[in-house]
């Protein structure tokens, strides 16, 4: 881009506002991780703290990548007066109304990007979720300079139109070329075409290449499919979508996921300002059916009944029927999101069985389809690392243990959520002396330790086992490879409000069985 460049000058003139509220924002004897916090749901306020830190450190040839850093680097002070002098757009302005649209998409895809690296067992940092939301800087920016026209071009890119190309139609470039260029205006942290010698000598620093790879495809991928999304669930354009991320990541339904994830993006976000555009596409996206197969092509009933209360709360049409109108001056009232509900229920004839917070039904049941399909998987361990990211990401156990027999005793060989409980990580049972132990390395045996029997279980249980868990209600199960035991698991939700019920023990079971099947089945 040439430096005269007319809208690269604009942009220069514009003082950047922020989208949160100076009400929103901690109060002047806040620590500052609450400040990162809050500031991590306004990307346009975290914008202005990530230049403010770069320029800070200009002299010393360093990128500030995080927001912890930047936010530390400022200091508490500082910060507080930078916020203050922030101008805030009109709520009732076109302006304001597309940069919350536009930064919705942003936030949306950060969401996607994190939950699929998580699948895909790719580190996920700080710094990957500031890249992605800095990836459509640029349409945040035209928003601000030329609302109107961004507003037509909503329009007719609604009708069929292709937006970026009308968008480049008027800025003369190409939607990239723009993005990159404020990106390096703003100093703000950027995916890199390949690693520097820099970074390639401070280990920390570099991006190892299949990551690179990973980025470079679902970065774009994310912020289309968030947008998308937001304009017609049903669109041909979203249909290729989905194909591409059924052979990206290896998934067979696509669709139904990405419900999933669209859900655990709306509860992501706790600020409602932050919040609106995650919450806006699940309030409107198609009614659920509850007959036949046509179940999995809606969100649960629990979630359609939660984005009806949202749908409520933020009373703002999701598609436009009609030419852009001009903006009301009217400011738009500030609402609390609605409670979160649970995950689905599975209703039985004896009554409804619920389900804690932290347990995601649609993700579980997609790990053990794919345990059962003996052509998903390459090897033993890619196996247990998906099992143990299930057990915590969609059964909500916390610290998780695996064991092997050997030498007479369980002992630990790897474990997840255990780094500061020492007890657990190093796990030692001998089985000697222990009935309940010989019974585990016999057989396949699932126990559920709980108050209620934990005194009956010292008896028959090393006191070393109840020392780590440290009075934490925790599962066990043995598994046979072959006809032989080799391997136990222990699992429990330190540090969850709600406590391990029956409905977890009976999907921990089941989940396990599903595990074990998928281990035997590799080895043949």
């Amino acid at each position: 881009m040439n430096p005269q460049d007319p809208w690269l000058e604009r942009i220069k003139a514009v003082t950047l506002p922020a989208l949160l509220p100076q009400t929103s924002l901690p109060g002047p004897s806040a620590p500052l991780m609450d400040w990162i916090k809050v500031v991590s749901e306004d990307p346009l306020l975290a914008m202005l703290i990530f230049r403010y830190a770069n320029r800070m450190m200009s002299n010393r040839q360093v990128l500030v990548r995080t927001l912890e850093h930047a936010v530390a680097l400022i200091g508490s002070q500082r910060l507080i007066k930078l916020t203050e002098s922030i101008p805030r757009l009109d709520p009732g302005s076109t302006a304001f109304s597309g940069l919350q649209s536009t930064v919705g998409d942003s936030l949306v895809a950060a969401s996607l990007m994190r939950q699929w690296f998580e699948m895909r067992q790719i580190p996920w940092t700080e710094a990957d979720y500031w890249m992605t939301l800095f990836y459509d800087v640029g349409l945040w920016a035209l928003w601000l300079l030329e609302p109107q026209m961004m507003d037509g071009f909503e329009f007719r890119a609604e009708h069929g139109e292709n937006r970026n190309k009308l968008i480049e139609g008027m800025i003369g470039m190409s939607v990239r070329d723009w993005n990159d260029e404020l990106c390096r205006h703003f100093q703000l942290p950027a995916i890199p075409e390949t690693n520097t010698n820099e970074e390639n000598e401070h280990i920390e620093n570099r991006i190892q290449p299949h990551k690179l790879s990973a980025l470079k495809f679902f970065l774009p991928f994310s912020h289309e499919l968030a947008y998308q999304v937001r304009q017609n669930w049903e669109s041909e354009q979203l249909d290729t979508l989905f194909r591409t991320g059924e052979i990206a990541l290896g998934l067979t339904e696509f669709r139904p996921m990405l419900k999933t994830w669209i859900t655990s993006a709306a509860r992501e976000y706790q600020l409602p300002q932050a919040a609106t555009a995650a919450r806006r596409l699940l309030a409107h996206q198609p009614p659920v059916s509850t007959q036949g197969a046509a179940q999995r092509e809606g969100f649960s009933e629990a979630d359609r009944a939660w984005a009806e209360e949202i749908s409520k709360t933020y009373a703002t049409p999701h598609t436009r029927k009609e030419a852009p109108a001009k903006p009301s001056t009217k400011p738009a009232a500030v609402k609390q999101p609605a409670k979160k509900a649970r995950p689905e229920p599975d209703n039985k004839a004896s009554g409804e069985t619920t389900y804690r917070h932290s347990v995601n039904l649609n993700s579980l049941r997609e790990v053990r389809r794919q345990f059962r399909n003996q052509k998903t998987w390459h090897s033993p361990v890619e196996i247990q690392e998906s099992a143990l990211f299930c057990l915590q990401q969609s059964l909500g156990l916390h610290r998780i243990v695996v064991m092997e027999q050997t030498k007479g005793q369980w002992q630990a060989f790897d474990h997840e959520g255990c780094d500061h409980y020492l007890l657990l990580k190093h796990l030692k049972l001998p089985i000697t002396g222990s009935s309940a132990l010989q019974e585990f390395s016999r057989r396949v045996t699932a126990a559920w330790l709980r108050k209620d029997n934990r005194a009956r279980a010292r008896k028959q249980l090393p006191d070393a086992l109840f020392k780590a868990a440290d009075d934490q209600d925790f599962f066990l199960r043995s598994f046979t490879i072959g006809r032989e035991v080799t391997m136990m698991i222990y699992a429990d939700a330190k540090g969850d409000p709600e406590p391990l019920g029956e409905s977890d023990y009976r999907l921990f079971r089941e989940f396990c069985a599903d595990w074990n099947t998928a281990l035997n089945r590799i080895r043949q």
